[in-house]
């Protein structure tokens, strides 16, 4: 069974941010049995090992997040949104039926500004919700969320107090220097984990920097790459797919290829 790709990291890939984004800082999960049929399933089989770096315990990034929230006015429009004083949406939104609705508006406008990089922008009601992408950590903390308005009201809440951003630790990196669309494992960098069970490795689920408990995904938040482990031919290759309850696993080779066509 081939690398799968999770729709999450499939969308994320396609608007967000890169390949880079979503290795770095993730862990690597080992399980037996055989790979779910699409990587937003919940996992199956029993954990065997968790890859991290050092084999240390993982920190696990939390994404900063401010709000905006529409709170009166049938008319007018927003103007301006900015976070850090960097314009994430790039022109002014008019009142659409709705606070509900204009909410949407204002979000899916500044998921299509071509320069918001940063940031995923979605809505609930009239509220407004804007989120660091992955790999920023506690940067955007305190960053301050400002919109102007006509006729409409509204609160602005800065990044970090809707939820306070934290930083990974100990997850895993890749390398920065990519040729002929594969790069590999940070080389200086050990990847590792001791064994939390005896079985025999049958797959493994790649997960980005944020925390994934592993669950069904029906909602598409979860970035994840799952694959199958073998000693041979398959998308990880390990010396004995039998693991050992308290034995040190490590992985001395790991390397992606951004498919050429």
């Amino acid at each position: 069974m081939p690398l799968r790709f999770s729709p999450a990291l499939q969308n994320f890939i396609a608007a967000s941010g890169s390949w880079k984004d979503f290795f770095d800082e993730g862990s690597i999960e080992i399980y037996s049995g055989t790979q779910p049929a699409t990587p937003d399933l919940a996992v199956t089989g029993t954990l065997l090992v968790t890859l991290t770096s050092g084999g240390s315990a993982k920190t696990h990034e939390v994404a900063s997040q401010g709000t905006v929230t529409l709170t009166g006015g049938a008319s007018g429009s927003v103007d301006t949104l900015t976070v850090n004083s960097l314009a994430i949406m790039d022109s002014a939104t008019p009142f659409n039926a709705s606070l509900t609705q204009t909410a949407a508006d204002i979000a899916r406008k500044c998921m299509r500004n071509p320069r918001n990089k940063l940031f995923t922008v979605t809505s609930s009601g009239a509220v407004i919700t804007i989120t660091a992408n992955p790999g920023q950590g506690t940067l955007p903390n305190g960053w301050v969320v400002a919109s102007t308005v006509t006729t409409i009201t509204k609160t602005d809440v800065n990044m970090g107090v809707t939820t306070a951003g934290v930083n990974a630790v100990n997850g895993l990196r890749m390398d920065f220097n990519p040729v002929a669309g594969m790069f590999t494992k940070d080389l200086v960098q050990t990847w590792s984990g001791t064994a939390v069970a005896t079985g025999t490795a049958g797959w493994f689920r790649y997960e980005s920097s944020v925390v994934d408990a592993g669950a069904l995904d029906s909602a598409a938040v979860f970035l994840r790459m799952d694959g199958n482990i073998a000693t041979s031919g398959a998308d990880m290759t390990m010396s004995s797919t039998t693991i050992t309850s308290g034995a040190v696993q490590t992985l001395g080779n790991f390397h992606f290829t951004i498919p050429a066509a």
